[in-house]
């Protein structure tokens, strides 16, 4: 109780300087708005690795609320929190950028005739929207709050480039298309105006930093005002970035998380613990959500810079975000699987086996799954990324194992693989057929035969279910510049 009210005494005194600051801001407006104008230009220099990108891939990301950490020194507490102001700045002024051009490259798509133009801007368009993801990503949002923001985003950037690749393909923007790109233009307009009508707050002295302390149950200030800005009228395709059912999470309660509460000394230790080969972690915050964290940044033993989030039951680490290295690739593919089963082990996942990967560039891409009585259980998928340069885990994303994780009693049914691979048409080559438990629409999990099946280069996953051998769902395999991604 004494160190919260420490805290609280500091956090006063800190407000009380920056309201005497403010006087003297204000005497000097316009050298300030140029200093601002060549930060946000510095800042787009600077390269963010707070946040865990969705369209790169492939991996899907979790936001999260950063604050100021209790018991700093004032000083240094005074320095941080100016520090930590102009990075959030920085990144929101690149948010808005990124829309503002994601806009304008579907606008140009709209209003041109030729099929290269429109391909060139809508994979450009896909790229601004990768890049509003990144921005997002390091803002101290409540995932709660913009889940639907985030998604919207992603979907965009999957969206645009899966029409990019059908017109590299020799085909053309049908009608149903251009409607819905133009409800994602409207929706992008509406979005625009928003973000730069919020970005007049910090003229008038707003503080996100301020206002992402202001925690209410899994919610902040901050986080609750960008929250309006979504919109769930436009349908798209339902796309999965990093392999079957990367991202499904079928309950809407936390079901895998077993244990005691740690300490956040105990949660530190366990990050330095799991990461083998060294690591100093800092305590940087703690979220509150549907998933309780303490929250670390990280440098591991080749220098990266990682943002770790631990779960306060039991201590499991639940979220690395960060950028691996570029140069030579220094361990293979093999090496990698290895470093991610052992990492996944060591995190309390038992009986895991990688059911799909992705290399792209330096970074290698893992989905890993447990097993029960020989069935995937693609509910409880932990994602994975592995530089290949430095050997490091630099993405993991376990939440949705901890969500639906939970014991289960499974039985294969009366379909067997054999009879599975017979349904599928006959001009399919047939490549693997396996049991899994699919999460399906009306958070459904089914028990199905999975059949991948390939015919003239591309890639089909059929799903029959293994009670009365139904098709439950077809996928395929979209091969973009930015790896796979499945509809």
């Amino acid at each position: 109780m004494n160190d919260i009210l420490q805290a609280k005494k500091k956090g006063k005194q800190i407000r009380e300087e920056e309201r005497e600051q403010s006087v003297l801001k204000s005497e000097d407006s316009e050298k300030n708005k140029k200093l601002r104008q060549k930060d946000k230009k510095i800042s787009k220099k600077n390269k963010i690795i707070t946040g865990l990108s969705i369209a790169t891939a492939l991996l899907a990301v979790s936001t999260v609320g950063l604050g100021i950490g209790f018991g700093i020194a004032d000083n240094k507490a005074i320095q941080y929190r100016t520090d930590l102001e102009n990075s959030y700045q920085s990144n929101f002024y690149s948010l808005v950028d990124s829309v503002n051009n994601l806009e304008t490259k579907i606008s140009k798509t709209l209003n041109s005739s030729t099929s290269d133009f429109q391909r060139k801007t809508l994979l450009e368009a896909s790229k601004n929207a990768s890049e509003a993801e990144i921005a997002v990503a390091s803002l101290p949002l409540s995932q709660n709050d913009i889940e639907e923001t985030v998604k919207m985003v992603n979907q965009i950037s999957g969206y645009t480039s899966t029409l990019a690749e059908k017109i590299a393909g020799g085909g053309q923007l049908s009608e149903s298309d251009l409607n819905s790109l133009e409800e994602i233009d409207q929706s992008l307009n509406s979005l625009k105006h928003q973000l730069n009508e919020f970005a007049g707050r910090f003229n008038n002295g707003y503080s996100i930093v301020d206002s992402s302390m202001d925690i209410d149950s899994s919610s902040n200030e901050f986080s609750r005002s960008l929250a309006s800005l979504k919109d769930n009228d436009v349908e798209y395709p339902t796309m999965i970035y990093d392999g079957p059912f990367s991202d499904s999470v079928v309950n809407s309660k936390v079901k895998g998380l077993s244990g005691d509460n740690v300490t956040k000394a105990e949660a530190e230790q366990n990050v330095e613990k799991y990461f083998k080969s060294g690591a100093n972690a800092t305590f940087a915050s703690e979220t509150k959500g549907k998933f309780n964290t303490y929250n670390f940044n990280v440098t591991n033993a080749n220098d990266e810079m990682l943002f770790v989030q631990v779960s306060k039951v039991g201590g499991y680490i639940l979220t690395i975000s960060g950028a691996g290295a570029d140069g030579e690739q220094k361990i293979d593919f093999d090496e990698a699987k290895n470093i991610a089963l052992d990492f996944v082990k060591n995190n309390g996942i038992e009986g895991a086996t990688v059911v799909w990967s992705d290399t792209i560039a330096n970074d290698v891409y893992m989905n890993i799954a447990p097993s029960t009585n020989g069935i995937v259980l693609y509910p409880d998928l932990v994602k994975v990324k592995i530089n290949l340069a430095s050997g490091s885990i630099v993405g993991y994303d376990a939440t949705s194992y901890f969500t639906n994780h939970t014991d289960r009693t499974l039985s294969k049914g009366s379909l067997s693989l054999d009879s599975a691979k017979e349904k599928v048409p006959s001009k399919f080559t047939i490549v693997e057929a396996r049991y899994v438990l699919t999460p399906l629409d009306y958070n459904r999990e089914v028990i199905c035969v999975e059949v991948e099946g390939q015919d003239q280069g591309n890639t089909y996953y059929f799903y029959y279910n293994v009670e009365n051998g139904n098709l439950e769902n077809v996928l395929k395999v979209i091969k973009t510049d930015n790896g796979n991604l499945l509809m």
